[in-house]
């Protein structure tokens, strides 16, 4: 069975292509944790994004704190509240859905959603749709990029006010949300002498990834 699920695997990307991994999606979490661990590039970065992230967390909530202990005011707090409330909510289906545009633009199409809840996974697949490493990039950097920016506007925009409070915990959480999508940048970046592509096979949850073969002189 796994020698024909190849086999049509290989008949998607077509010749002059090498087989390099296949990750089912059950175990992407192994995966990921494996490709990052001494990458220096996206895997740096990721952990640094983590801990910035972390640290922030750690600050605002000492200084929504403060009102409390002065005066017993509880606002700043619950914004944080509802901030974390809104990240384990509506923000996995932004992140998601930015992820599904950032498809739909590098012109992937056959898309949908999934999800794994014992591991709180959530992903988009894109259904045998060919992708190389850039147009790779931007599916997984969207969120990153997008929420980060907003979060960032957001925290300027409302400085010293509630809001602050709420957009500062969402950005802090996201980091969190955003080490698969790096993880995954990680596999391209670990390979860097390899010209790779990746397509997902729906209806069996697997991930292929795939390097171009060079042409015979």
């Amino acid at each position: 069975m796994q020698q024909n699920t190849h086999t049509a695997a290989d008949a998607i990307i077509g010749e002059g292509f090498e087989l390099l991994e296949v990750i089912d999606h059950k175990d992407i979490k192994h995966f990921i944790r494996r490709e990052i661990m001494d990458n220096q590039g996206w895997g740096l970065l990721g952990k640094m994004y983590q801990g910035m992230g972390l640290l922030l967390f750690g600050f605002i909530l000492i200084k929504a704190f403060a009102p409390v202990w002065r005066s017993g005011n509880w606002e700043m707090i619950g914004w944080m509240g509802w901030g974390i409330l809104f990240c384990i909510s509506g923000l996995i289906i932004i992140h998601e859905l930015l992820h599904y545009f950032a498809y739909l633009l590098v012109g992937a199409r056959k898309l949908s959603f999934g999800m794994n809840l014992k591991k709180f996974m959530f992903y988009v697949q894109a259904d045998k749709q060919i992708l190389n490493y850039n147009r790779f990039k931007v599916v997984a950097l969207a969120p990153v990029v997008v929420v980060g920016i907003i979060c960032i506007a957001g925290g300027f925009l409302f400085f010293e006010q509630a809001l602050y409070y709420f957009f500062l915990t969402i950005f802090a959480i996201h980091s969190l949300f955003c080490m698969g999508d790096l993880g995954m940048l990680c596999f391209f970046e670990n390979r860097k002498e390899d010209d790779i592509y990746t397509f997902d096979v729906k209806d069996i949850g697997k991930t292929y990834f795939y390097k171009k073969l060079p042409l015979n002189p």
